[in-house]
Formats: structure tokens, sequence, C-alpha cells
């Protein structure tokens, strides 16, 4: 722990410098992206029911209901409520890429799906979020035919609730910086083990520039 410690003290300048670099880089990527935005709707299956029924009415109705939810999911995606979504919105796009923009997903155990929609504006994914409940219960009955007893009713609207960007400039920018600081980690963590073994290349050949001078040869006067 204390070796890191003492690494990250060393490295400091690297690892501002490339966290700084890397929050702007994260910050101007989401700027120049394209924003798209989610809503959410909440559908539910209701059943007809004949009251005179009693107890047996609202237990078969509930039957009926759970059966019928997985069915409402491929038409609430598909192209041919998408269509009739953008001749009521008059929107620009294909089906299918309206149909793209859709998600449907039962809420466990429960005759409710909830619909996603990202659209790219807040107002478009709201609307088409809300719009698709209604055409796919009029298609659904229309397949079904006249007497069929299942409705999708809108449960909660998207306009009553929070919507969603992405990307978000925040989330972006704060991934970046932590990228770039463990790139500076790493950079420093390279430099630090790299200067040990430039000291050690280093000491030979500081050694070696000091020459030794050779003894000197026995004179006459040595040798008396």
């Amino acid at each position: 722990m204390q070796e890191l410690l003492t690494l990250v003290r060393r490295g400091l300048a690297w690892i501002i410098a490339l966290a700084v670099v890397g929050g702007v880089a994260g910050g101007v990527l989401a700027a120049t992206t394209d924003p798209t935005y989610t809503a959410t709707s909440m559908a539910y299956v209701q059943v007809q029911v004949d009251p005179e029924e009693g107890m047996s009415g609202y237990s078969y109705a509930a039957t009926v209901a759970d059966s019928a939810t997985d069915g409402f999911l491929p038409v609430i995606t598909s192209p041919a409520v998408a269509q009739e979504v953008i001749e009521e919105l008059g929107l620009t796009q294909t089906p299918t890429e309206v149909a793209a923009w859709i998600s449907a997903t039962r809420v466990t155990q429960s005759p409710a799906i909830e619909i996603q929609v990202s659209a790219p504006s807040s107002e478009v994914a709201i609307a088409v979020a809300d719009a698709v409940v209604a055409h796919a219960s009029s298609d659904l009955g229309a397949l079904e035919g006249d007497n069929y007893p299942v409705s999708l009713a809108l449960l909660s609207p998207a306009q009553d609730g929070a919507v969603t960007q992405a990307p978000s400039t925040f989330r972006y920018a704060a991934a970046g910086a932590v990228v770039g600081a463990v790139i500076g980690i790493i950079v420093a963590f390279m430099l630090a083990t790299a200067r040990p073994a430039q000291s050690r290349a280093a000491q030979p050949a500081a050694h070696g520039g000091r020459a030794v001078p050779p003894a000197p040869a026995p004179g006459p006067d040595d040798v008396r």
C-alpha cells in the first residue's frame, strides 16, 4: 500500500493531466453525439366481465388477462402500430424506424406492460409512448374480432414521468476522467520501473570512466 502511495505521489502530474484530458474528451464526445430521449408509460390489460357472473367471471377475466398480456408485446412493437402512430403524430420516419424506438416489457406476474420509447426529442418520445397503447389495443381487437373482451388501457402516461437523456455529458466526462486517471497511474508505474533500470545501467559506465593508473616499474634505486 505504501509503495502504491509513493507511486501515486511521484506520478501525480501525469495522473492529473491525463484525468483532465479524459474528462474533456468524454464531455466533447457527449456534446457532439446526437442525444436520445427515453420516455416510459405503463399500460394495463383489462378484460370485460359481466357483473352477473360474479366471482367466477372475475376469475376467468384474470386468467384471460394473464395469457393476453404476452400477446400484446409483439403488437406494441410492430411496424403496423408504428405506422398508425406516424399518421397520428405526423412523424417523418418510416414504420421500421419508429418500431425500433419502442420496447415493451411485461411487469413480472401481472397484466401490466412497461413501454419505453427512445426518440430524437422528449416530446416525440412522450407522444409515441402514450399513442402506441391505444393503437395496439385496437389492432389486437381487430385481429381477434369485434367480440374480443380484452383491451389495453393507459395506466400511467409517459408525460407524468421523467424523461431521461443519453448520452449524459456529466457521465461521459466522469467516465473519461476515470479512464484518464487509470492511464496516468499506468504511465507513472512504467516511468517508476524504468528509472531504476536506467540508474543500474549508468553505474558501470561511471566506474569504467575512472582509469586506475598502473604501478610504476622499479628503478635502479629500488634495486639497491
